[in-house]
């Protein structure tokens, strides 16, 4: 077990939200991206079109500088976010697919070396050569892209894993054909407002600028119908019972959907006017419809994380990092068990026993010097910070507007569940609700997180503490 970080003002997942969100707008481009190059550059070769390689310099430029390396710091940040917001997660990844991983940063070299050898070649090289590197530009984006969705789809349905044990199992899973098929369906329109942008910049009268605006347009309206179609015929029907669950429950918050629908609308109105009057194609409204994308990309890939809830991998390590699955194949038995009897306190690496809590009870527990309540918080940041804002470090208040994620003092408040008793019957039935595993401790232990959140709630909403209903009530 490793330490959790509940985050810093957001939700630590807030911080892998955004910037893996970043990071997809920018990989799927560049993958899509590359084939348009490809299917513009062969045209140019085939049919002596000097200018298509205008227009392929500029495209070529601005990924090596926008796409490259933003998205390669992106994804440095993926690392380091996820690392620090569900390490045991991350971890069980890089063991169970140590060397897809290593073949896919080899797909990386090879597509980070082939943008800058893409760019610098250009007109330096036979028009032949350079289509070969287009060729091999596309394949590598390609492989790095199909690894990468591999080993992510595992994370909602590990199939015949559970089984086998063996890794390849894991990574042709379920869902990876269909996730595979609609990211390259949806990447094309990611791909199709960067040739607007790009393209939207030539000069008004360079004779290959409507032509090359409409064939940008044409490829994104197609993949925008086809990723739809591949989700409501393929991705969403192989989605597993409990996914299906939870896709229109409470767990996806809102505005998720209202974003990814108005991202999906905004960018096929844009390119269906790109398409009907490139002429009027101006550069600004493909920034525009950047904006829309990366919400709706940002809405997506939450809905896609929150699908397994919750678990971080589904039927395998729920999100507080516990195995509660016996996967024989593999030697490993379910953690959830031992730890009811014997209790979470002491006997899990950084989750101190309750004697050590009294010295620094009064400090992170609103002033109360009590040590059951310091246990209790240890247990709501482990047990339930993956998911919830339990303390006010990962809240905060801007223009009288309290933003936090799931804020089980904010949910309390709502279900009206004000006392300590109540929440602690309330705990005992978590089990029912399809998003969330039952608490994993003691019976005393449960008391002590109920106590805490007592504490949380009356220390957020000051109203709802029994001091001030009995001044209210004595006035």
């Amino acid at each position: 077990m490793y330490p959790f970080w509940e985050g810093l003002f957001i939700h630590s997942t807030l911080y892998v939200a955004f910037m893996s969100a970043f990071h997809v707008f920018v990989s799927h481009l560049t993958v899509a991206a590359a084939w348009f190059n490809l299917y513009l550059e062969r045209r140019a070769v085939k049919e002596n079109r000097e200018e298509f390689y205008v227009y392929l310099k500029r495209s070529a430029l601005g990924l090596l500088v926008f796409a490259y390396v933003f998205g390669a710091l992106a994804g440095v940040g993926i690392w380091q976010t996820t690392t620090a917001a569900n390490p045991r997660g991350i971890s069980t990844l890089i063991h169970n697919f140590v060397f897809y991983w290593g073949s896919e940063w080899y797909m990386f070299l090879i597509d980070v070396l082939g943008i800058i050898t893409y760019y610098y070649t250009l007109g330096r090289v036979s028009k032949e050569t350079h289509l070969r590197l287009a060729w091999i530009l596309a394949l590598g984006a390609t492989g790095t892209l199909s690894i990468i969705v591999g080993i992510l789809s595992f994370k909602l349905t590990p199939g015949a894993w559970f089984e086998t044990g063996l890794s390849l199992s894991g990574f042709f899973n379920p869902t990876f054909w269909p996730q595979i098929a609609m990211r390259f369906a949806f990447m094309f329109a990611i791909t199709a407002v960067w040739v607007l942008f790009i393209a939207g910049g030539l000069p008004a009268n360079f004779h290959a600028r409507n032509e090359i605006i409409r064939a940008g347009a044409r490829f994104g309206l197609i993949g925008l119908a086809a990723g739809v179609l591949i989700w409501l015929l393929w991705f969403e029907p192989s989605l597993p019972v409990h996914a299906k669950a939870i896709l229109p429950s409470r767990a996806i918050p809102q505005p998720t959907f209202p974003l990814i629908y108005l991202g999906l609308v905004v960018t096929f109105l844009v390119l269906l006017f790109a398409l009907i009057a490139p002429s009027r194609q101006r550069q600004l409204f493909a920034l525009g419809t950047m904006v829309f994308m990366y919400g709706a990309i940002f809405g997506a890939e939450r809905t896609r994380e929150v699908l397994r809830k919750p678990d971080i991998i589904a039927g395998y390590m729920s999100s507080n990092q516990l195995l509660f699955n016996d996967i024989p194949a593999r030697g490993i038995q379910s953690e959830e068990r031992w730890l009811s009897e014997r209790g979470m306190l002491g006997n899990l690496p950084f989750v101190p026993a309750m004697d050590k809590l009294a010295a620094t009870a009064s400090d992170v527990t609103f002033g109360i010097g009590d040590p059951e309540i310091a246990a209790g918080r240890v247990l709501a940041i482990q047990q339930c910070g993956s998911c919830h804002s339990v303390s006010h470090q990962t809240s905060m208040t801007i223009a009288g507007v309290r933003l936090d994620l799931r804020s089980q003092a904010g949910l309390l408040k709502m279900r009206n569940l004000t006392t300590a008793d109540k929440i602690d019957a309330y705990i005992r039935g978590i089990g029912g609700f399809p998003y969330m595993h039952p608490f994993v401790g003691t019976d005393a232990e449960r008391r002590a997180l109920a106590r805490y959140l007592e504490a949380f709630l009356h220390d957020t909403y000051p109203e709802l503490a029994p001091q001030a209903q009995s001044q209210t009530s004595t006035r």
